[in-house]
């Protein structure tokens, strides 16, 4: 094993066999680990302030289900955010728990869902601790930031849950890149959270399916944790994808300052940009993640007409549309903004050189050779378009 035996196959020179590697000596085992992925967690625990970290090849996904398995038995009770993960809604079916909601704050000038109130979380639990029930609210499972970039007060929900002697379990899944940089806000594992989940490959350099599970204090029946995780993961962990976790968190701990400086920048004057559109409103609640762009055209269009209305004319496809906002958080997409009435700029790498042939007539204000020339212009203070 691997059958391709690190060759590359006709017709798919791109993939990369290579390092298609499997637990062959000198390599260690990531479910019996010696060594070298002692060495690799103990540093990702390291950097993203954690007492124990764990790689994940399966997603977030394994991370929730293994977390919310790992602190509750069959049939227990669970305090559940309404708008978890659908993995957590998984996890409650094969435990067989029955779950408590609580629901974020909606609000209807924005067609957002708020945060997660600390004070709802402690009227449920103070109300379950006045039943006397035996089988008590074993774990508390929220998201923030939520998918819109919505972050939840974490430091003033973890008090509150210890009080009750109960573990916090936060899916950070878009909060990956919190911490290493002012500009975001700190990361869950030092703001008091038990089980902290992080999605490398939604918000830093990663490679799709790779993840982190963090574990924090004394609350946690770690070894339960540990046991779905060897339990849930794949036996055959992709080297490749362990490989890019470890690349992933060596460049955002020794390059932070070169990676983050110039994405800060690039948020700043775009977001700085997109407020003086006219007919378009960008979204910002009191908590948030300044790296997702959230769109509104609220009361003109709906996300999705919007969102078609870039693909089709703009060539720009957004992250999310819902409602009536739409969200980018890419690089690509991050140029969307100046496309709706700003800057324009069409990089010509991929399927750029396709589009200008194909559209005749379309005539960005900038034509870039590549993703920094694009970003250099949309940061220029001078040539800048009139605000719509």
């Amino acid at each position: 094993m691997p059958g391709h035996k690190r060759q590359q196959i006709t017709g798919a020179e791109k993939l990369p066999y290579e390092i298609d590697i499997t637990e062959i000596e000198g390599f260690d085992d990531l479910h019996h680990a010696e060594d070298l992925f002692i060495n690799l967690q103990e540093y990702a625990a390291e950097v993203f302030h954690a007492e124990e970290t764990h790689y994940l090849v399966n997603g977030s996904t394994v991370g929730l289900l293994s977390a919310v398995l790992g602190c509750t038995g069959y049939g227990d009770r669970i305090l559940m955010a309404r708008n978890c993960h659908k993995s957590v809604y998984n996890a409650v079916d094969l435990n067989g728990l029955i779950p408590e909601y609580v629901y974020p704050e909606f609000d209807e000038t924005t067609d957002l869902n708020g945060e997660i109130r600390a004070e709802k979380i402690e009227q449920i639990l103070e109300k379950d601790r006045g039943m006397n029930r035996e089988a008590g609210i074993k774990a508390v499972v929220i998201t923030s930031p939520t998918y819109d970039g919505v972050v939840s007060d974490i430091e003033r929900i973890s008090e509150v849950v210890h009080k009750y002697g109960i573990p916090l379990i936060v899916d950070e899944a878009h909060g990956a890149h919190f911490g290493f940089h002012e500009y975001f806000p700190q990361n869950a594992n030092v703001r008091g959270a038990d089980i902290v989940i992080h999605s490398l490959h939604k918000t830093l350099p990663s490679l799709t399916q790779t993840a982190l599970l963090h574990m924090n204090g004394n609350l946690v029946d770690r070894d339960s944790v540990r046991r779905y995780l060897h339990m849930l993961q794949s036996s055959s962990p992709s080297y490749i994808l362990m490989a890019s976790i470890d690349e992933c968190i060596r460049l955002v701990n020794e390059e932070r300052e070169r990676v983050f400086k110039p994405y800060v920048e690039m948020l700043r004057q775009l977001r700085k940009e997109i407020r003086k559109l006219k007919n378009l409103q960008l979204l910002e609640t009191m908590q948030y993640d300044a790296s997702k762009i959230v769109i509104s055209a609220r009361g003109r269009l709906s996300g999705k007409e919007l969102q078609e209305i870039l693909l089709e004319n703009d060539h720009l496809q957004m992250e999310m549309a819902a409602g009536s906002y739409m969200i980018g958080d890419k690089k690509a997409d991050v140029e969307f903004g100046h496309n709706i009435g700003v800057k324009s700029v069409l990089v010509t790498t991929a399927n750029g050189k396709n589009h200008l042939k194909k559209y005749p007539d379309l005539k960005p204000q900038k034509t870039a050779s590549n993703l920094l020339n694009a970003a250099r212009f949309i940061v220029a203070d001078d040539g800048a378009a009139n605000g719509k």
